[in-house]
This record gives structure tokens, C-alpha cells and sequence, in this order.
């Protein structure tokens, strides 16, 4: 799931693995200047509102780092429980890694494409796809917006 400027470029998006019955949020991210903005928040009730929608999902689950106190912040404000807190026990030593840089930090660069298979099937989508590859794109993530319409999301190969 996936928040778009009016430019088309990601700005946030939230990452999960869906089971039957239970949703796992495995990555959120919002860009750092569109931080603060109620755009994680707004992602997440629209993942609230799909699971409501599919009926059979009772609970979200999602984890942070014991250290990121923002996160569990906006976490409660949204209303989730706190339910867990996990420990660890370190056989080795930890590997001491330099912090990451700023381009390492740097979100991929996303295009996003709206995409109307019409009725002859999912054929022209396949060439759409060859098309983008050509040009350096991978798709990332298809999200079908009705039985005919798309919204492709690629990200630069």
C-alpha cells in the first residue's frame, strides 16, 4: 500500500503479509520530509479499512524496535495494543556495523502507473510490464483497483 504526491512519486508506504485471519505489517516508511503528516497514519486505516472489507481478518500485528519510541507513539495514537515485548539473549557479540549513509538511507526511485487492462485480459499488461523492464524498471507491487484497473507501482532496477 502505497501514499503518492501529486507528482506520482511514493512518499510512504506500508508493507504486509497477509494470512487468513491475522495481517502482519513487516515495513512501514514514510520519506523524511512528508514525516509528521498523518500519512503513515492514513495508510493505515486504509489497510484497516481493506481488512474490514475482506471480513474474515481480526487483528493487524506489526513490531518496532524497543528504541523507537516514535514509532510506539504513533502506534497507541492509532490505537494499537501493546501486547508483546520481546527479549533477546546474544550468543556472540554483536557485528559493528558504520551507520548507514544518506544514500544507502535513500528511498528507491518509484514510478507509479495506472493501468486499464480492459476486457481482453491481462495480455497488454504482460506487454506493459516487458515495456517498463526495457526502460529499467522492475514492478514492485500491482494493486488491482477494480476488475479492469490497476495501479502498477515500479521501482528503478
Amino acid at each position: 500500500m502505497a501514499a503518492i504526491d501529486e507528482d506520482g512519486r511514493a512518499i510512504g508506504f506500508i508493507i504486509y503479509d497477509c494470512d487468513e485471519e491475522s495481517w502482519n505489517i513487516t515495513l512501514s516508511y514514510v520519506v523524511p520530509e512528508h514525516r509528521r503528516k498523518g500519512i503513515n497514519t492514513a495508510l493505515f486505516y486504509a489497510l484497516c479499512d481493506k481488512a474490514i472489507e475482506q471480513g474474515n481478518v481480526f487483528s493487524i500485528d506489526s513490531g518496532t524496535h524497543a528504541k523507537n519510541l516514535a514509532a510506539q507513539a504513533a502506534f497507541e495514537a492509532q490505537g494499537r495494543t501493546k501486547e508483546f515485548i520481546e527479549y533477546t539473549f546474544r550468543l556472540k557479540d554483536e557485528v559493528v556495523v558504520e551507520e548507514p549513509t544518506a544514500e544507502e538511507m535513500r528511498m528507491p526511485e518509484y514510478l507509479v502507473e495506472r493501468f486499464d487492462t480492459g476486457s481482453d485480459t491481462l495480455k497488454f499488461m504482460q506487454a506493459f510490464l516487458n515495456k517498463k523492464a526495457a526502460e529499467g524498471y522492475e514492478l514492485h507491487q500491482a494493486i488491482e483497483r477494480s476488475t479492469y484497473q490497476w495501479v502498477l507501482i515500479f521501482r528503478k532496477a
